[in-house]
């Protein structure tokens, strides 16, 4: 039953069911919630908000199980969504491995798969392999797809667009056409870094900032900000427009053909390449002993070395976290974010996120009225799964 009027409240574009979603989305972003707070945040009557949220106590899709303290009377009923017997599916498929999760309404995570990665698979070879893995993970828990409000799944990182003749937004569509052909619900492919983002506002940050900004650090160099609770760009085309940010006119070449693109300064391929030009031009590194005489530098191996304190590895670390802040610093001079998280792979790497954070500090000490708080972000290795069915829940409010 809630299921159906989850389905039947997004699908309706009545005035009134409007108005029900919009009073849903504010009791999943801040719930649990007193009433005399959600009339001031959805700007109503008391008694139009009343009655709405009757109607969707009616629905149940909303509980009062729980009472706020007092205030000298009688307790406040507390309203929050209700997550009994409905679930949603993320997957971010990536090169270092995929993951499957199981969530309640709430983000909370129930259950999950990892999967070994196979890079650079097709639309079709990605269903294929797929749909198993989520047969498998429902049937784990005793329940299946008449009881999943829908699916979210992030693929740019296995998609090689670099090099294929069509847009990474086509491949998304064609991942999301095959994959609505096979699923029974509600699928949405996209961006991982948008999804990253998602989940560690609405987590994290959504009561503490309208203003807010993500980064990661990884194979590419990505951002994204949330803006008044809106993506301020949700366009494919412009997911990793963050990471050819020109840092240095004089740095290297980007395939994008620019120079001292911020992807050439400081993401993993960036430092894997330094590294590798430093030790071919004779610099000791504790590398040689570890890789063999003509085996290719792994980023595993630099991890390795960045534990064990190289010189080398360390001052190629510090430089990249150095452009890197630098972009963030530029980033925030324009947009004027509260928070900034920034993730990926290199943030708990020894002292980058603190270059990081003071190379930032450094940049903005010229303006003291800008007081944006800079966060590493919650390490969480399923945050990008918990942003795709996140995701979701966007797409059935929105």
């Amino acid at each position: 039953m809630l299921l159906k009027n989850l389905k039947e409240l997004q699908s309706s574009k009545q005035s009134k069911a409007l108005k029900l979603k919009n009073l849903y989305k504010l009791i999943a972003e801040n719930g649990p919630i007193k009433t005399e707070t959600l009339t001031e945040l959805a700007q109503m009557k008391p008694a139009t908000c009343a009655r709405l949220l009757d109607e969707l106590c009616y629905l149940e899709l909303i509980t009062t199980a729980e009472l706020g303290e007092s205030t000298g009377g009688r307790k406040p009923i507390l309203y929050n969504i209700n997550t009994e017997g409905v679930f949603l599916i993320g997957i971010e498929l990536s090169k270092v491995y995929s993951t499957l999760v199981l969530m309640d309404l709430k983000l909370n995570m129930l259950d999950k798969i990892k999967l070994a990665p196979e890079p650079y698979l097709s639309a079709a070879e990605m269903t294929q392999r797929l749909l198993p893995q989520i047969d498998s993970l429902l049937l784990k828990n005793n329940t299946s797809y008449h009881q999943v409000l829908g699916l979210g799944i992030s693929i740019e990182h296995v998609v090689e667009h670099r090099l294929a003749f069509k847009s990474l937004d086509e491949e998304f569509r064609e991942f999301e056409t095959l994959l609505r052909k096979e699923i029974p619900t509600y699928v949405t492919v996209g961006s991982g870094v948008n999804f990253a983002a998602l989940a560690e506002y609405r987590l994290y940050y959504r009561q503490k900032t309208q203003r807010f900004l993500f980064t990661s650090c990884d194979t590419e160099v990505r951002g994204c900000a949330i803006i008044s609770n809106q993506f301020l760009t949700d366009t494919s085309r412009a997911i990793n427009c963050f990471g050819h940010m020109t840092i240095d006119v004089k740095g290297p070449l980007c395939e994008c053909g620019s120079y001292g693109c911020l992807n050439t300064l400081c993401s993993l391929d960036a430092i894997k390449d330094n590294v590798t030009h430093q030790i071919r031009r004779g610099k000791d590194s504790v590398l040689t002993s570890l890789i063999d005489k003509d085996a290719e530098i792994t980023y595993h191996a630099i991890f390795q070395a960045i534990e064990m304190r190289d010189p080398l590895c360390v001052d190629v670390l510090e430089e990249a976290a150095y452009f890197y802040g630098l972009a963030i610093a530029n980033s925030i001079l324009m947009l004027q974010p509260d928070i900034v998280v920034c993730g990926g792979t290199l943030i708990p790497k020894h002292n980058f996120f603190s270059t990081v954070k003071k190379t930032i500090e450094n940049k903005l000490t010229l303006f003291p009225e800008i007081k944006t708080q800079i966060y590493p972000a919650n390490h969480a290795y399923e945050i990008v799964s918990q942003g795709a069915g996140a995701m979701v829940l966007e797409h059935l409010v929105n």
